[in-house]
């Protein structure tokens, strides 16, 4: 595995609050962030020398990749990410983290990504059973449905939004990506601060995505960061069921999922033009969705857990989603394309027309309608899962023969 480990220099603090409509994890304090992360749950995990045993509880990299329709995409160099590079945003770390991803490569067959470690704000916090799991569960799963692309990680110096944006800072004045996916969040809602990065990665075509967090849905109007600004792409979880081969057979909303209606927000007019929050006239968040939860979770490896653990979250589905934009930006970049950018007015629009209509919507889309837990869904957009899993393949194809996209 090439890696490597870089120190830039500290960029100047953005003393940002953030913004969301579910906290994300178990939050304390509006000046901490916390990963949003459900670990430890799911069947027994064997010991660190153990091999995963792969089932619709403790899911592996081919079942995840047969159920989202990625296998097609995976198989070629220029549809797997070659060329491109997923940034992910954590605080404190994994201090084993090459080993980890080794270890978990060999597992299932995978070739080790260049992986870029990055701490430009000096030496960063250290948490191994929380932040440490966060990182692993990330990268592995990024790498896996981007398995051509390197792997950059910003570790921020501690928990605080301060420093998490300057991450962002870090990662967007050095150009490192075009994806940067965050599996995290904090109270209060979007800052000017937050908006103007965001208004940076919108110039430099950079899609930025967000955990849409773990507490539910049942607070629609509490306001957390980042995944309730406007110009990121906000993933929910579901509950996903796979055959024993990991054939899709059915999603339903996760009761964990965040969701609902941003405080203080307007429409965007592409949601205005697809109907999907009247009478509210107010941001919806999640965007999309795949698995989350832990009763379907994935194997990852983490040293400080003990070796093998089965986990999940909406700190899964975001990276999930990040490799496959990963994916797509490769087979852009192979036709001379740019990369996708800010995606939502694509996704809304033309993808799903207004109230669902369009006919690309059921080709591109798992439309999660079942409802779990309490949660009713009915057809299209939801509080809980956005406009639903991805269908791999097809989505990339339309992504990649849209210039405008």
């Amino acid at each position: 595995m090439r890696t490597s480990r870089s120190r830039g220099l500290p960029l100047s603090a953005l003393y940002v609050v953030g913004l969301l409509l579910i906290p994300v994890g178990n939050i304390g304090s509006a000046s901490t962030v916390f990963p949003s992360l459900v670990p430890g749950l799911g069947p027994s995990a064997p010991g660190p020398t153990s091999a995963p045993v792969c089932s619709g509880s403790a899911l592996c990299p081919a079942m995840i990749a047969d159920a989202y329709e990625l296998t097609p995409l995976l198989a070629g160099r220029s549809t797997n990410g070659t060329g491109q590079t997923v940034v992910i945003i954590v605080a404190c770390g994994d201090s084993t983290l090459v080993a980890d991803l080794s270890t978990f490569d060999r597992a299932f067959g995978l070739a080790d990504p260049t992986l870029t470690v990055y701490e430009p704000q000096g030496t960063p916090c250290y948490a191994p059973t929380s932040w440490g799991l966060e990182t692993a569960l990330d990268v592995e799963w990024a790498h896996v449905v981007a398995p051509g692309a390197s792997i950059a990680v910003v570790v921020a110096r501690s928990q605080r939004p301060a420093s998490m944006y300057d991450a962002w800072n870090f990662s967007l004045a050095s150009h490192l990506g075009s994806v940067l996916s965050n599996s995290w969040g904090t109270l209060g809602s979007c800052s000017r601060d937050a908006e103007t990065l965001l208004a940076t990665a919108v110039a430099q075509r950079v899609t930025v995505l967000a955990a849409s967090g773990d507490n539910g849905p049942g607070r629609p109007w509490l306001a957390t960061a980042p995944a309730d600004c406007t110009a990121t792409l906000t993933v929910g979880g579901t509950s996903l069921t796979v055959n024993a081969t990991g054939a899709y057979q059915n999603e339903t909303p996760w009761t964990g999922s965040g969701g609902g209606f941003v405080p203080g927000s307007r429409e965007p007019n592409y949601q205005r033009y697809a109907n999907i929050s009247d009478p509210y006239a107010a941001l919806g968040k999640p965007d999309v969705a795949a698995v989350g939860d832990p009763a379907s979770g994935v194997w990852v490896y983490d040293n400080a857990s003990g070796g093998w653990v089965v986990a999940a979250g909406t700190s899964l589905a975001c990276p999930l989603w990040a490799g496959f934009l990963t994916d797509v930006n490769g087979w852009r970049a192979v036709r001379g394309l740019a990369p996708l950018g800010p995606l939502q007015p694509f996704l809304y629009q033309r993808i799903y027309g207004a109230n669902g209509a369009s006919p690309l919507y059921a080709v591109t889309f798992h439309d999660v309608t079942a409802g779990a837990g309490g949660i009713v869904l009915g057809r299209g957009w939801d509080i809980s899962t956005g406009l639903g899993s991805l269908r791999g393949e097809p989505l990339a194809r339309v992504l990649v023969g849209a210039p405008g996209a």
